[in-house]
């Protein structure tokens, strides 16, 4: 589905029910209309960013309106986030713009500290030379990679590390999307120990994401643990390109074999990010930006009274 055949059905969708998904077994949260990561706080509530909204919302489970906000100075195009112990981590595209500018604010990794009664607050230092380590990593040089990387998958490892998945490039090589894994983020966001130096890289897995021989390949939207294995979300590097979006299963092996992953219906939905909440339950949530809301096109800089993004329920 082209980007401008999304917008016109859920501009329908919206126009005619009200602020509900096209996906007719979702739900909707309200407030921000571009999610595009999220993090669990608690058992109930997850901490979900935006590409360009100021502040991280707090949602309970299910429940369409926010129960808090933490507010971010100068950052947009929020990707990632996952949690490793009290922190969670959150990571920029690390891309260019639309306009093919290298913008500071959109070159950061940082991180937050949930606390007990479940708020959130800013926690050690941004680390802003990421791009240049995930070149290196790649044997290339920042300058030659810095209009191909495209960062939009992060899950932490049982052992504390992160993995960043690529929505692009995806075709090094072979039409293969690509996944680093980051040994020491607590140490590049100064809560570790020692210098912060650079980013320690310890591999790098290439995988298929395609529907099998002589397809097209996908990018990785996002990446969750999900007990002993991972839930990946590809998708076609444009939004709304082919192939359509897609789950996968990878146990985590260095070959980066996967298998099919849950079904699920992304009918109207450009799906972004995973929210694990059992070993058994998940949720896929939805960047709508684009959408027409009351006549107003929904954008996070400014959302439009009734903003919202769709989400959908899923079952391993």
């Amino acid at each position: 589905m082209s980007n401008s055949s999304r917008v016109i059905l859920l501009a329908l969708f919206s126009s005619l029910v009200g602020p509900l998904t096209a996906n007719a077994a979702g739900h909707t949260y309200q407030g921000i209309c571009e999610a595009s990561a999220a993090a669990l706080v608690d058992a109930s509530h997850v901490a979900v960013a935006s590409d360009d909204f100021s502040a991280i919302m707090i949602y309970q489970r299910g429940k369409p309106k926010p129960v808090t906000q933490f507010a971010v100075d100068d950052v947009t195009d929020i990707e990632g986030g996952a949690r490793i112990g009290d922190t969670i981590f959150w990571l920029t595209s690390h891309s260019l713009n639309s306009s093919g500018e290298d913008k500071k604010k959109r070159k950061e990794l940082f991180a937050t500290t949930v606390s007990a009664d479940g708020t959130l607050s800013n926690s050690g230092e941004v680390y802003r030379n990421l791009r240049a380590d995930l070149a290196a990593a790649l044997g290339r040089s920042e300058d030659r990679s810095k209009a191909l990387i495209n960062i939009e998958g992060l899950a932490a490892t049982p052992d504390g590390h992160l993995l960043i998945g690529l929505r692009g490039p995806e075709t090094i090589p072979n039409d293969r999307a690509i996944v680093l894994e980051l040994a020491n983020p607590m140490q590049l966001v100064k809560l570790g120990t020692g210098d912060v130096g650079s980013a320690q890289m310890t591999r790098v897995v290439t995988m298929d994401l395609s529907d099998g021989p002589g397809t097209s390949g996908r990018g990785v939207r996002d990446i969750a643990r999900v007990g002993s294995r991972y839930l990946i979300l590809a998708g076609s590097e444009p939004d709304g390109g082919n192939p359509p979006p897609k789950l996968f299963w990878w146990d985590g092996n260095a070959e980066g074999r996967v298998t099919p992953g849950p079904d699920a219906d992304f009918s109207g939905m450009t799906p972004e990010a995973i929210v694990i909440w059992s070993d058994h339950e998940g949720e896929i949530l939805s960047d709508s930006g684009g959408m027409m809301i009351n006549g107003v096109e929904c954008a996070d800089k400014d959302p439009p009274e009734g903003a919202f993004f769709p989400a959908i329920n899923l079952k391993f």
